[in-house]
Parts: C-alpha cells; sequence; structure tokens
C-alpha cells in the first residue's frame, strides 16, 4: 500500500517543469528583433532578457496568486496544486508561440507582440481553468490571473516599443 503523505488527489509529487513556457517566452523574444526596420544585437539580448522577465513573472505571480487565494486547497495539497495548474496552463502558448512564428518567417507579419499577449491571456485564464479543475471555488481563479495577464503583456508590449 502506498501513502503519499501530505497530496490529495492525484497529485504526482514531483516538481512542476517549466521549460516548455519558457522556451516559448525565449521564442517569442527572439522574434521581436525581426519586427524592427533595422536588425540589432543590442535588441535581440534584451529582448530575450525581457522576454525571460515577463516569464518568470507571469509563471511566479500565478502560482503566488493561486496559493494565497485558496488556502484550503493548498494546504490539502501540500503547495503542489498552484505550480501544476499553472504548468498545464502555461503549455497553451505553444501554439500561439508556433503561429508566431509563423506569421513572422513565412507570411512577414510584424504580429509577434499581438501572438505574444494573446498566448500569456489564454495560459493564465486556463491556469485559472486548471486550479478549479481542482476543486478550487469561484470566479476570482479565472479573473484575478487574467487581470495578472493583461499587465504583463500590456507591459510587455510598451516595453518593446522602447527597446532600439
Amino acid at each position: 500500500m502506498e501513502m503519499n503523505l501530505g497530496y490529495a488527489g492525484k497529485s504526482s509529487g514531483q516538481r512542476a517543469n517549466f521549460w516548455p513556457t519558457y522556451l516559448c517566452f525565449i521564442t517569442l523574444g527572439i522574434l521581436i528583433p525581426f519586427t524592427k526596420p533595422i536588425f540589432q544585437g543590442v535588441t535581440l539580448i534584451l529582448s530575450i532578457f525581457l522576454a525571460l522577465i515577463v516569464g518568470l513573472l507571469a509563471v511566479n505571480l500565478s502560482i503566488m496568486l493561486f496559493n494565497s487565494g485558496n488556502p484550503d486547497l493548498r494546504v490539502a495539497s501540500g503547495g503542489q496544486f498552484a505550480r501544476e495548474a499553472v504548468e498545464n496552463g502555461m503549455l497553451f502558448m505553444i501554439p500561439f508561440t508556433v503561429l508566431a512564428v509563423l506569421a513572422q518567417l513565412l507570411l512577414n507579419w510584424n504580429a509577434v507582440m499581438p501572438f505574444a499577449s494573446a498566448a500569456i491571456m489564454t495560459a493564465c485564464a486556463t491556469a485559472g481553468a486548471e486550479v478549479m479543475k481542482k476543486g478550487a471555488q469561484g470566479m476570482k481563479n479565472v479573473l484575478i490571473p487574467s487581470g495578472l495577464a493583461f499587465l504583463l503583456s500590456t507591459g510587455w508590449m510598451m516595453l518593446v516599443g522602447l527597446l532600439p
């Protein structure tokens, strides 16, 4: 008989794996200099750095908000529910990242930031839905992460506009 003390439901106990999420953010950061009239190496470095900062903020602030907004679920799951929900929700960035790459490289559209914004918004809202699937109550689990995603994507777009 196997006992997983501190975990409720189907929690695997493994640490969440966010490398696909960060890879999506890095890819979007790499595409940003190609939307500028003149490609510059400084813009590439700054855009990748900025994309990683936004990615770290999106993941960690989402986890923090889910943990603080659902204390009962946090205690019941040993604190793993938020990490798993954010990991699963952030996977929804992959299709938007692929579309951004195809739009930029094949169609020569300068639409990286709209795809990035849609990716962040969809991923955060889906993470909220994942939290609700795990037993959390209330629309706050979708509305608050969507507000966070709105702030992050708007800030990212404004900062990209300032890049050289």
